[in-house]
């Protein structure tokens, strides 16, 4: 009998090819033993591409654009001690956003453990409170057991991103590859994880039914799980069946085409018919998103103290956080919605027809679009943050991917944008933690994954430069996609807030960038595509130069610096002292007339 001894390094790749993996995000470092078996047919049959960057934290940022792109859980490795601290900022996003993403980095060996061993840094204890599961595999044969239990925390209930820290040593050691705990882990991965969430319970579910089919103006906020569990099908039947607008949030957005007539657009009070509609609603059915900061933490204005809520989400613990939950259900979206849609199906006779409600969000859709166009149509220099927006939305294919980056920049990507299919525009951050700089790595992933498609991030000029030296490593790889700056100067979101908070004397202290940087040549440094655009005329001759060009292209837009989103006006509530005093509402006095009557 022929004994097979494999090395740690070779049974990591083993494992990961059994997992489907076809892609590493990684900047190198002591972990570089892994790449040299990534196509090596012995580990992976099919091989498994490398794609190296300059910063260990685009190589998170790449994982969750990933499995944004494609629905596969991403995978990134960086090297110890210091590449692992340089990694940590795109953790908490993916954690927020409920990304799946497996990060597997090496550490000081164990044999050096506690001796002041190069790169010995413990960050478990960092990455705990941001990860599903974050530790060490101390054996070489357990490594590829270890690598399938990474993908399955990651990847199953609410996703999220793993940490697996492989000691150099045992990434080094050798083992027999017959070993039975070998052997063992490596089945068919459909034996080794779940890929089916849970349904709803029944008496749960039909209750919900009862009371979005009852109510006046209900509506449907399909939030992040609708998206990621591919619901989307599911949703717009459900909704067409009970005739309810639908409106999206957080990575909800593109789960309904914006022609269709239950399209209700951003589920949001920032802007949009949310602002006049959304507490409207008596009934709201929330699909797979948690009730944050950003609604208000579910009361007005998102949510008015009378509506009855229903929440779905896979996790228990979320239901119920911020506001009591009228019906709750613990499920994968997909599989409510379909039980919804059987159980609707019973008690819907015939074709409901258009409500009132319904007409009026159509009118309130339509006011907000021609407002937009109208903005957008500004031919003013600088050049309005909204025409840049229009002029992408009108020039971008519906089979394109956006990718937004940066504060009031994505505000405006946001608003103003109209997602045409499931994560077809997307955000850098997640709606809890406003990280900034994600744009570009994650535009690399999408464009490996869809070579096919126009990939273009919309970004500020502050938020750029994050990860703007990776505009290098798409060069390298042969991976063009464009970037347009909408440059004010500034930190904007800051700069703005600061003169609506507390003067104008203070707009911009602390928080103005150089009217001097050319992003256009920091483009051309790296031998990439560069233009400038100061004329609103130009934006699109200069997008489609960009992507003629053929090559990672960078352009570098001058907008107004003066325009507020409506978050800058939020900023004035949020230094007032008396916001964040507790105080018991006074309820409204009555007023009672006394007569005197003479006897």
């Amino acid at each position: 009998m022929i004994i097979i001894i494999q090395n740690g390094a070779q049974l990591i790749v083993k494992a990961l090819s059994n997992q489907g993996v076809k892609v590493l995000w990684t900047l190198c470092g002591d972990n570089d033993l892994i790449y040299n078996y990534c196509h090596d047919q012995s580990c992976a049959e099919t091989g498994i591409d490398i794609i190296d960057f300059r910063h260990e934290q685009a190589t998170g940022h790449a994982a969750m654009g990933y499995y944004l792109a494609t629905g596969k859980v991403g995978v990134c490795s960086v090297q110890s001690g210091p590449g692992i601290t340089d990694l940590f900022p795109s953790i908490p996003i993916a954690w927020d956003a409920s990304i799946p993403i497996v990060s597997i980095c090496t550490s000081t060996p164990m044999m050096n453990f506690e001796k002041l061993a190069a790169n010995e840094i413990d960050v478990v204890p960092s990455f705990r409170p941001v990860t599903k599961w974050a530790g060490y595999c101390y054996e070489t044969a357990r490594l590829p057991e270890y690598v399938n239990m990474a993908f399955r925390i990651a990847s199953t209930g609410r996703p999220g991103p793993v940490l697996l820290l492989v000691p150099f040593d045992v990434m080094v050691k050798e083992c027999d590859d017959e070993l039975a705990i070998v052997q063992q882990a490596f089945k068919p991965v459909k034996k080794l994880r779940a890929f089916h969430g849970p349904y709803g319970n029944e008496k749960m579910v039909t209750q919900a039914v009862d009371l979005l089919l009852k109510a006046e103006r209900p509506i449907i906020m399909a939030g992040t799980g609708t998206n990621f569990s591919g619901a989307s099908k599911e949703l717009v039947e459900f909704a067409e069946l009970a005739q309810i607008p639908v409106g999206m949030w957080g990575y909800g957005l593109g789960v309904i085409h914006p022609d269709h007539p239950l399209y209700f657009g951003l589920a949001s009070p920032l802007d949009g018919p949310g602002t006049s509609m959304l507490h409207k609603a008596d009934v709201i059915l929330i699909l797979g998103a948690r009730i944050t900061e950003m609604m208000n933490f579910g009361y007005m204005p998102c949510f008015n103290d009378d509506a009855k809520l229903i929440q779905v989400d896979i996790k228990a613990e979320e239901i119920g956080r911020n506001r009591a939950i009228d019906v709750p259900i613990v499920a994968d979206v997909k599989g409510a919605l379909t039980q919804m849609i059987k159980i609707a199906k019973t008690k819907i006779n015939s074709l409901r027809s258009e409500s009132p409600w319904v007409k009026n969000v159509q009118a309130e859709v339509k006011k907000f679009y021609d407002r937009l166009e109208k903005d957008g149509s500004n031919d003013k220099v600088p050049i309005h943050p909204q025409r840049l927006v229009k002029e992408i939305g009108d020039f971008m294919p519906e089979d394109g991917f956006i990718i937004l980056d940066g504060g009031d920049t994505t505000v405006w990507g946001l608003t103003g944008l109209k997602p045409y299919f499931p994560k077809s525009l997307y955000f850098s951050g997640s709606f809890g933690i406003q990280h900034l700089g994600g744009g570009v790595p994650i535009a690399i992933a999408t464009k490996y994954s869809h070579p096919e498609k126009k990939v273009l991030v919309l970004t500020g000029d502050g938020s750029f430069l994050f990860n703007g030296k990776e505009i290098d490593t798409a060069r390298r790889h042969d991976l063009p996609f464009v970037v347009v700056i909408s440059n004010d100067r500034l930190w904007g979101m800051v700069a703005r807030s600061q003169k609506v908070a507390h003067g104008r004397k203070f707009f911009g202290v602390g928080s103005s960038l150089s009217d001097e940087t050319r992003y256009d040549k920091y483009a051309e440094a790296f031998n990439c595509y560069g233009e400038l655009v100061v004329d609103p005329n130009e934006i699109r001759p200069a997008l489609k130069r960009a992507f003629d060009s053929g090559l990672p292209a960078i352009i570098d837009v001058r907008t107004n610096p003066k325009i507020n989103t409506v978050m800058d006006y939020m900023a004035k509530e949020a230094y007032n002292p008396k916001t964040w005093k507790r105080e018991v509402k006074k309820k409204a006095e009555e007023v009672v007339e006394v007569i005197t009557v003479k006897k």
